[in-house]
């Protein structure tokens, strides 16, 4: 890392100034420069969102909060409320496209307060995040990996590694060596983290379309004589049948799908979603952001929903909705479990569908690479908001130092390197995360109030919004189109936040001291703020004044 770094102050300096149509005054002086394309947006939203991460999770999901909904009409329906969000964000990036995400758009339409508030509990549900990830990567990236290969190679040391590597040193030690990667790769600039992303997506998207090729052309009778040779060489002998037996003797009853379990799981329906408007959040990074934000987001959805949709379909024709419920239902309510060596994850039962070496190296590779890549677009994403913060004197300048060689924000860098690491410590350690963290009520909250910077922009900026891209301010009936977007943002968000009290098996924890530290988050991000509001006004600041203006390029 170059230890030549400039401020925005500096490049000021030398910069240049320019106005926008509506008048609003634009700051070129971040020192970060617009890298991504609209591919490099598609690749990083896609990313954001963990294709195959998240097929292999939605099974263990939906079988442990709503059993019973029906898992395809879940997706289609949170999909179609999933547009409203993608629309939302990619109609205010177009609108105002600098870096930021809500901390942008609330900060400019509703109140600076606001915007950082907001975008303070959403950075650190992101900062949760990346100890979250950092482990997952290690319990389901590698560790499922070695067991689907050592099951293939026949190679039982490979099968010991799987069931030891999810243990408490060797997840600490590998996701701290995946957080130090990330740092790394981060130092050396936004055209280095681009190209990493693009490389590595290659044989992350390459074993996701692998693993459709195998439910395509795999049969439910094929897969359970898989199943029972597997389980008979690795676990205790279960079979497919014996399982299902053994819920239903244990308690289980499988239940059809109702209205009330749909409208629980509509939430999850999004929830698989979340990632793919990270793009909003390095707004001052992407090239035409006005043509590029909205096209990529809406892309990212529709393709993202395509791969769920036929994936989900073939898994569960084949797998069957019961057995996987009926395996979930023992391992959270017996204490001999369902015999399975690891958690039943769709890339397990699809690694067991096919004896080929190389596909199952293949498909093994990609879901640790969607796992372990995940993490570099969160750290990105969240030092473009504590730089964005700094920009407008809320934190220190010194946190939008930019390398000059290599146009990294490494002061940012490190300071979310050194947070993801202690909180990797509290997630492995101790049971700080099961008691207290609620990494989908954090961010929920942010996404419910950015709603409101949709549906006042029109009113509240007009000089903002009469400067936006034409498709912005189209109208239905008189009534602004993103208004529409705004609102229908809120309504997913009030029963995604519904949904997470109702079900803490989608969630996580929501009890008095679940709730506690949300609130908590959220009056540290007023009281930080109101602090640093009362500091730059002693020194004859008035940080309000941002409230006027679009954040540096």
């Amino acid at each position: 890392m170059s230890s030549e770094a400039a401020s925005p102050g500096e490049l000021a300096q030398s910069g240049t100034t320019q106005t926008t149509a509506g008048g609003l005054f634009l700051r070129r002086s971040s020192g970060l420069v617009r890298e991504f394309g609209g591919w490099d947006v598609f690749v990083f939203n896609t990313v954001g969102y963990a294709l195959g991460l998240v097929l292999a999770i939605i099974p263990l999901l939906m079988a442990g909060a709503v059993p019973e909904a029906n898992v395809l009409l879940t997706v289609v329906i949170g999909t179609v409320f999933t547009v409203a969000n993608a629309l939302t964000y990619g109609y205010l990036s177009a609108a105002m496209p600098r870096s930021g995400g809500e901390y942008v758009f609330l900060g400019r339409v509703v109140h600076p307060a606001v915007g950082f508030t907001a975008n303070w509990g959403f950075t650190w549900s992101q900062l949760l995040g990346m100890a979250l990830y950092a482990s997952f990567t290690v319990n389901f990236g590698v560790a499922i990996a070695f067991l689907t290969l050592g099951n293939v190679l026949d190679w039982s040391g490979l099968v010991t590694a799987g069931e030891d590597v999810g243990k408490e040193w060797p997840t600490f030690l590998l996701g701290t060596a995946f957080i130090v990667l990330v740092a790394i790769i981060l130092s050396l600039g936004p055209r280095v983290v681009r190209r990493f992303l693009n490389i590595l997506f290659i044989p992350a998207i390459l074993g996701s379309f692998v693993t459709l090729i195998v439910l395509l052309a795999t049969s439910k009778a094929e897969f359970i004589a898989n199943f029972n040779s597997f389980m008979d060489d690795r676990a205790g002998g279960e079979t497919y049948g014996s399982i299902i037996r053994a819920a239903h003797d244990a308690g289980y009853v499988n239940e059809p799908s109702t209205l009330s379990a749909l409208i629980l799981a509509i939430p999850i329906g999004y929830y698989i979603y979340i990632g793919f408007t990270y793009s909003s959040y390095i707004g001052g990074e992407v090239k035409e952001p006005g043509k590029t934000q909205p096209r990529i987001i809406v892309a990212t959805l529709a393709f993202a929903a395509a791969m769920y949709l036929v994936c989900l379909w073939r898994f569960y024709d084949i797998v069957g909705k019961e057995f996987v419920n009926s395996v979930v239902f023992l391992d959270n309510n017996t204490d001999d479990g369902s015999g399975l060596p690891v958690d039943p994850v769709l890339n397990l039962f699809v690694g067991v569908m096919t004896g080929n070496t190389i596909l199952n190296v293949i498909m093994a590779l990609s879901f640790f690479l969607w796992n372990f890549l995940l993490l570099f677009v969160i750290a990105t994403i969240i030092t473009r908001n504590l730089f964005a913060w700094s920009v407008d004197r809320i934190l220190p300048d010194a946190v939008t130092n930019v390398d000059r060689r290599f146009h990294s924000p490494w002061v940012a860098t490190l300071i979310v390197i050194a947070a993801s690491e202690i909180l990797l410590v509290l997630y492995v350690f101790t049971t700080f995360f099961q008691q207290v963290s609620n990494y989908i009520v954090l961010y929920s909250i942010a996404f419910w109030v950015a709603s409101f910077a949709a549906i006042m922009l029109p009113f509240r900026r007009p000089e903002i919004y009469n400067s936006a891209p034409d498709f912005v301010r189209r109208q239905i009936a008189g009534v602004p189109i993103l208004v529409l977007f705004g609102v229908g943002n809120l309504i997913l968000f009030s029963l995604v936040l519904y949904s997470a009290f109702k079900l803490p098996a989608f969630s996580g924890p929501t009890g008095s001291d679940a709730v506690l530290f949300v609130i908590g988050i959220y009056v540290a991000g007023a009281i930080v703020y109101w602090a640093a509001r009362q500091i730059q006004n002693r020194r004859g600041v008035n940080i309000d004044l941002a409230y006027r203006e679009i954040p540096p390029d």
